[in-house]
């Protein structure tokens, strides 16, 4: 073995390696680049469409409890390990091969999840997210293993995640696991297919000598995890981008997806990641106090420097040894546990609160990714430098990601244009539906957005009043759920932030919107921040206020229940005309009392059924939803009643019929304005 300037170590010859940036003449060096790199992106996509879809899986643990929770997610991202180091025997040590074989199998598991429904689906699928990220692990490996295959590998995920904004951004952040339609499948029969495509290309990619198909170890594997944790929560996350800045999903989108497929071409030293990603990640979730444009700009950001960061992670060292696949395949576990423990810990704040803001995790993944290029700086100048865009197949990738990406925002754009909300008919009677959608999470673990549209355009409904609607929580399966009912049923939405700007209430409607005031309820007891949300809706017979709420959970919290109500009341006492939601109270609490009090009417009470249950609509147990209607109010409850028969939520909607007197022409809270 030899070594000098601008070499890399090889345990298999004594070949001075070329110059950082120059073209190999091996060609297995060359086909190793242009045939691994494909391989790395479509695995990046299946695998951050796969955590996303872990999110409801995991939140099936949720009803057990938050240790049981936590316990499942750790084993579905510990086991990639696992499976890592059965590919790598099955393939004889050969980490393309084991990468390869991952893949095929993948696209099997894929094609299985996609036929499966409830029960079986919660193991099979966790354990396919467990089987994607260790051959994204192996494949990441094998590509990194060369001289500026840090870069090339970064590139390469790059493209993947901007070809999954774009599949988002095409199925409306509705992803194809949860589809039984024919789109669902033929999403996944052509991921499936592009898996195989990918892997028989990747098959072939070996040194010169036949002796072993990666020369190097490649750098810090492990940061691929939190990399991809970060990319599911924010980065990559087109209804998290919308949500955040409030800006339309379809913008938002393909901004993000452009900043991803030009992620990776920049040459920053390795300490200006450590200083912007934490920074950068703070002002995703501080930016909105300033307004959309300066948190935009920080979005689209973001995807550059966590691009950069991981190629400078992944460049082998100058004094790197011989590839070692059982340290690759051991590092699947690493990388699962950094893509798991970002959003766990996050997401467990809103049942077991942090003594800090929950935001910070992710900055501290953010800060753990820039810092494990750092020791790197060295190479990353040199070896890294100039390498991405000359890397063999690398444009051909690039322009294959943008494919995708421009397909998506065309699909979108389309859609967004032919969904634009019809005038109200006009008529003497108003149907209200109110329902808590549990993010968009049934009681089986599934997301089907699809059925709860049925079944509210079943009703034909004037308004539409929403609690626990996500916008790209991964716990709900990263749906920006506000956007895609809207457009489904033709209304106009109004969204409330409560938890965080991803998880609030909303109003829909057939009206032009008017007023809309977000309210921020105290938190009191917590464990969650709680809001409502109210709106002046302009209908044919008269303009109706409206307000839709949910209140906070726990049975013990009932001071704190109070406390949101006379919030709530104090500003919406005199306008409001309807107000729906989940109080989390049942009848005979001072809650409802309150409410009454007020000189609300319940609608279920005056003209429904009183002992009509709707929650958990499984087997409903306790009545904790309800619809008020202001008793001297321009309109009249006429019908009430809970919907059963429906499992889309773990909460059955109500729906309420008013009439309205003829010749009314707004509500007395217009007139008051």
């Amino acid at each position: 073995m030899t070594r000098g300037a601008g070499s890399t170590v090889s345990p298999v010859t004594t070949t001075p390696q070329p110059a950082p940036g120059t073209p190999d003449p091996s060609p297995g060096r060359t086909d190793r680049a242009a045939a691994l790199a494909p391989l790395v992106a479509v695995l990046t996509l299946a695998a951050l469409e796969l955590v996303r879809a872990s999110g409801p899986l995991l939140d099936m643990a949720f009803g057990v409890g938050v240790v049981a929770a936590a316990g499942a997610a750790l084993g579905t991202y510990l086991a990639p390990g696992l499976l890592a180091v059965l590919l790598v025997a099955a393939a004889r040590r050969r980490p393309v091969g084991a990468a390869v074989a991952g893949a095929a199998v993948l696209a099997v598991a894929r094609l299985v999840l996609q036929a499966l429904t409830a029960g079986v689906r919660f193991g099979v699928g966790l354990a396919t997210v467990a089987l994607a990220l260790a051959a994204l692990t192996l494949a990441v490996a094998a590509l990194a293993g060369r001289p500026g295959g840090g870069r090339a590998a970064a590139r390469a995920v790059a493209a993947g995640l901007a070809g999954a904004v774009g599949l988002q951004l095409a199925l409306g952040t509705w992803d194809a696991p949860w589809r039984r339609s024919a789109l669902g499948w033929a999403v996944a029969v052509v991921l499936a297919l592009a898996l195989l495509a990918a892997a028989w290309r990747a098959r072939g990619a070996t040194d010169a000598t036949g002796a072993t198909d990666v020369p190097t170890r490649p750098g810090r594997l492990w940061a691929l995890g939190p990399a991809l944790g970060l990319a599911a929560m924010v980065a990559a996350n087109p209804a998290f981008a919308a949500s955040q800045s409030g800006t339309p999903l379809l913008l938002a989108g393909a901004l993000l997806g452009l900043a991803w497929l030009l992620a990776g071409r920049d040459r920053r030293p390795a300490w200006t990641d450590v200083v912007a990603l934490p920074l950068l990640l703070a002002g995703t979730y501080l930016a909105p106090v300033a307004g959309w444009a300066p948190l935009a700009l920080v979005v689209v950001t973001l995807p550059l420097v966590v691009a950069s960061a991981l190629g400078a992670a992944l460049e082998p060292a100058p004094d790197a040894g011989p590839a070692r696949p059982w340290r690759a395949a051991g590092a699947a576990s690493v990388v699962g546990l950094g893509a798991i423990l970002p959003l766990l810990g996050f997401q467990i704040d809103y049942d077991i609160p942090l003594p800090f803001p929950n935001w910070l995790v992710p900055v501290a993944a953010a800060l753990v990714l820039g810092l494990a290029g750092l020791r790197r700086a060295g190479t990353r100048v040199g070896a890294v430098a100039g390498t991405a865009d000359a890397a063999p197949g690398a444009r051909p990738l690039a322009a294959l990601a943008a494919g995708l990406l421009a397909v998506g925002v065309a699909v979108a754009g389309v859609q967004a244009a032919t969904t634009a909300p019809s005038a109200p008919a006009a008529r003497t009677e108003l149907v209200v539906v109110s329902w808590n959608l549990h993010y968009g999470v049934d009681p089986a673990g599934a997301v089907d957005l699809e059925a709860i549209a049925r079944t509210v355009e079943a009703q034909d409904p004037d308004v539409v009043l929403l609690q626990e609607v996500s916008r790209g929580w991964v716990q709900g399966g990263g749906a920006d759920m506000a956007t895609w009912l809207a457009q489904r049923l033709g209304m106009r939405p109004a969204f409330a932030p409560a938890a965080d700007r991803q998880f609030g209430n909303a109003i829909l409607t057939r009206g032009e919107l008017s007023d809309v005031a977000a309210l921020e309820l105290p938190y009191g007891a917590g464990p969650q921040r709680r809001s409502a949300v109210s709106a002046d809706v302009a209908l044919p017979a008269l303009t109706l206020r409206v307000t839709s709420v949910h209140l906070q959970h726990r049975e013990e919290n009932t001071p704190t229940r109070l406390d949101q109500l006379r919030t709530l009341l104090d500003a919406e006492r005199d306008r409001s005309v309807v107000v729906g939601g989940d109080l989390n109270a049942e009848p005979g609490w001072p809650e409802i009392d309150l409410v009454t009090g007020a000189g609300f009417l319940s609608a279920v009470d005056e003209a429904g059924d009183p002992d009509a249950l709707t929650s958990p609509s499984t087997d409903p147990q306790h009545r904790i939803d309800w619809v008020f209607v202001r008793g001297d109010g321009p309109a009249r409850v006429t019908v009430a009643e809970v919907l059963t028969g429906t499992t889309a939520s773990d909460h059955l909607p109500i729906v309420v019929r008013l009439s309205v007197p003829d010749g009314a022409l707004s509500s007395r809270s217009a007139a008051a304005d």
